[in-house]
C-alpha cells in the first residue's frame, strides 16, 4: 500500500510538470530531482530482526526565473520523526523547500521554507546522509530545514558568512509563534583542502535556548578527515539542561568506485545540582559507523555497514545492526 501511495504522489507530480521541463534536452532551465534511501537491515543483538526499508524519497524541482532568481520545491517523503515502534510503518509527505533564492556576485538570500546551514558544511563534510544523519542532525540539535529568511555573503575568496532568522520549529512543524531562531556563521576554506566553521544560533521562549558548534576538516584526492563539537544549552527550553556532543570521522578512498569510512559519536548531558547522574542519561552514550561503499555510477551508491548504539546508562539499551545500504537518483 505504502509503494502504491508513493508511486501516486510521484505520478501526480510527473504529470503536472511542463514537457518543456521533462524535456531538458530542449530547454536546460529547470531540474527535476528524485532521489532514494533504502536498506537492508539485520539486528545483531536481541532477537536479530530483520527488515527491507525505503527510508526516505525526495522529490523535487528546481527553476531558474532569470540571472538573479531561483525558486525551488522539494518533498521530503519519509517516516516522521519520533520513536514509536510503528512510525516506519507510515509515510509523510513534507516540503522540505518552497522558496526562492537570489544571487547576486557575492551575496546569496533566501526566502520561505529552506534547508538550514546549521550542519549543512558537517553534512557535506560526512558525505553518507543515505547511510546515517550527521551529528546534529541524529541527535536533534536543530531542524535540517525551516521558514524563514537567511543570507550568505562570500567576503573573501577564504571566508563566507551567513545570517538566519527562521520559525524554530523545523519543517515537519511550521506552528506560527512570536519566537524565532537566529543563528550566525563562518566559514573558511582554502585550497589546500581544509575547511573550518563556527556556528552560534539562540531562540527565547521560557529561557534562551542556545547551539554552538565548530568543525574542522580536510580533505585530498586520498582521503579526507573531520571532527566536530557541538554543545546546546538549556534544552528544551529547560535550564542547565546542556548536551554536549562530538563526532569523528573520516574516509579512504581505495580507487574511484570504492572507499572505507568510518565515524565514532559521544553524546553527554550534564549533571543538575540536585540529582547525582545526568539529566539526560537514558539517551547519553557513543555510537559507531563503519563501512564500505561502492559507487558503480556517479549517481547509484551502494554499502554495506556497521552501526551500533552503547548506552551510558547501566540499565540503557545497547544495538548493533548490519545494513546494506542504497541510494540513486536522478
Amino acid at each position: 500500500m505504502n509503494k502504491l501511495i508513493l508511486s501516486g504522489i510521484i505520478s501526480l507530480f510527473l504529470k503536472s510538470i511542463p514537457l518543456s521541463v521533462q524535456c531538458q534536452d530542449q530547454q536546460d532551465d529547470g531540474k527535476v530531482l528524485l532521489q532514494v534511501h533504502s536498506d537492508f537491515r539485520k539486528e545483531l543483538k536481541k532477537e536479530g530482526g530483520s527488515a527491507f526499508e525505503v527510508k526516505r524519497v525526495y522529490f523535487g524541482y528546481t527553476k531558474n526565473i532569470n540571472s538573479d532568481f531561483t525558486a525551488e520545491v522539494k518533498l521530503d517523503i519519509g517516516s516522521p520523526e519520533d520513536e514509536s515502534q510503528y512510525s516506519l510503518s507510515r509515510r509523510y509527505a513534507y516540503f522540505k523547500k518552497a522558496g526562492l533564492n537570489y544571487y547576486r556576485g557575492r551575496f546569496n538570500a533566501y526566502f520561505g521554507l529552506f534547508e538550514m546551514l546549521q550542519f549543512k558544511t558537517q553534512e557535506k563534510a560526512w558525505g553518507y546522509r543515505y547511510i546515517a544523519k550527521s551529528f546534529q542532525d541524529e541527535y536533534k540539535y536543530g531542524p535540517s530545514a525551516d521558514i524563514g529568511i537567511g543570507a550568505k555573503y562570500k567576503i573573501n575568496d577564504f571566508l563566507e558568512a551567513d545570517l538566519i532568522v527562521s520559525n524554530g520549529e523545523g519543517y515537519s512543524s511550521l506552528q506560527a509563534d512570536d519566537n524565532y531562531n537566529t543563528g550566525m556563521g563562518l566559514t573558511y576554506t582554502n585550497q589546500t583542502g581544509i575547511t573550518m566553521r563556527a556556528y552560534f544560533d539562540f531562540i527565547a521562549k521560557e529561557v534562551l535556548q542556545s547551539d554552538i558548534s565548530f568543525f574542522a576538516g580536510y580533505k585530498n584526492k586520498m582521503f579526507r578527515l573531520a571532527a566536530e563539537y557541538n554543545q546546546k544549552s538549556n534544552t528544551s527550553y529547560l535550564s542547565d539542561h546542556d548536551l554536549n556532543g562530538y563526532s569523528f570521522y573520516g574516509t579512504y578512498n581505495i580507487s574511484e568506485k570504492w572507499e572505507v569510512f568510518g565515524r565514532y559519536d559521544i553524546l553527554r548531558s550534564n549533571t543538575l545540582l540536585q540529582d547525582d547522574q545526568p539529566w539526560n542519561i537514558q539517551k547519553d552514550g557513543s555510537a559507531i559507523i563503519s563501512g564500505i561503499q561502492f559507487k558503480p555510477d556517479k549517481k547509484i551508491y551502494f554499502s554495506l555497514n556497521y552501526q551500533d548504539w552503547v548506552s551510558y546508562a547501566k540499565n540503557g539499551s545497547d544495538k548493533a545492526y548490519l545494513y546494506f545500504s542504497m541510494m540513486y537518483d536522478l
